[in-house]
């Protein structure tokens, strides 16, 4: 069973939350819009569902409410903050607001955040980006998770990656975990008491499971074998060593969602060309692709094309809730006093 809830009834359910528990009220907009966005694009594992864990995370003190962000370093092109253990999301969106700006006066942006926590779908930032004509990159690590068979540990985490590329309408996203899915839709199917496909993660006896909870007590499988372990090691560097924080396996904290460091980039297409020309290309490049002779019925769509479909149809429709993620949100409002 689901509950269907308005986008803007559900954001500002969340809003409500976040405040009574101590967190700013633009910080808790933010957060807010991040995780109501996941929803309207179907990206369930990163809406409601993370947002319970951020939840939880200041409620055991994990997370810092009132976080004071600092600016570690700081150039013409680039930026590095201290999230102060903070909900990741409203430091990453600072910086993807500072990259923004420095982009559009350099060419190139590039800005980084440590010592905070989840920064939820990567997507929020890079789409951000991309609504500026700019290109937008993004990358982040989180505690390990990714392990092998006969390798008596994880190895590193789900570490994501995600790309906006505009194109004068909607943008070209790419969003994804390194592992063969995201860890938040095992967490999600673990709340709705579903089995995952298998494949999707091994028993911390390296043996294949469909149970998410012992997926979560195991490891993750990475996307493509050895290819994308090979590109969540690339991944976790850049969002560790690169910037100064932790890298997967030294990630601390008792949360699920603790993350190491968060990297974006911006970068102005008129550092090489007019703006109109670098989108008049792309579009034929997407209308090159889709106009390829295929099957009757066959579609070829673009990266982020079916999240921006659903993003239209639940904009209009609502956002399905599933019961057991929406009893966990109502019994958290009823101990906070927040009317639902």
């Amino acid at each position: 069973m689901v509950k269907v809830v308005r986008a803007d009834e559900l954001k500002a359910l969340l809003v409500k939350i976040y405040e009574s528990l101590g967190v700013s009220r633009d910080h808790a907009e933010v957060v807010a819009d991040s995780l109501v966005n996941s929803n309207l694009r179907c990206v369930d594992s990163h809406g409601v569902s993370r947002g319970l864990d951020f939840i939880n995370g200041i409620k055991v003190g994990e997370i810092n409410p009132r976080p004071n962000i600092k600016v570690l370093r700081e150039s013409e092109s680039s930026v590095l903050v201290d999230g102060d253990r903070g909900i990741g999301i409203p430091v990453a969106y600072e910086v993807t607001l500072k990259v923004i700006e420095k982009a559009k006066k350099s060419g190139v942006g590039v800005g980084a955040a440590r010592n905070l926590w989840n920064v939820g779908a990567l997507a929020y930032y890079v789409m951000r980006i991309a609504r500026e004509g700019l290109i937008g990159i993004s990358l982040a690590n989180a505690k390990a998770r990714i392990g092998l068979p006969g390798v008596k540990s994880p190895l590193v985490g789900t570490n994501p990656i995600a790309v906006a590329i505009p194109t004068g309408d909607g943008p070209i996203v790419l969003d994804m975990a390194l592992s063969t899915v995201a860890a938040g839709k095992i967490v999600l199917a673990a709340r709705k008491g579903e089995k995952i496909p298998e494949g999707w993660a091994i028993t911390k006896d390296g043996k294949p499971t469909t149970d998410p909870k012992e997926a979560l007590e195991g490891y993750l499988t990475p996307m493509g074998g050895y290819k994308g372990l090979g590109l969540a090691i690339v991944v976790d560097i850049l969002s560790s060593a690169f910037i100064g924080a932790p890298y997967s396996l030294i990630i601390s904290g008792k949360g699920p969602y603790t993350q190491g460091g968060f990297l974006v980039i911006a970068l102005n297409p008129n550092m090489f060309r007019e703006f109109e020309e670098f989108v008049r290309d792309v579009r034929n490049y997407v209308e090159t692709l889709k106009s390829l002779p295929r099957d009757p019925g066959v579609e070829v769509l673009m990266p982020g094309e079916p999240e921006a479909r659903c993003f239209d149809e639940r904009s209009v429709k609502g956002i399905p809730i599933d019961d057991g993620v929406w009893e966990q949100l109502a019994k958290v409002a009823n101990e906070l006093g927040v009317p639902l």
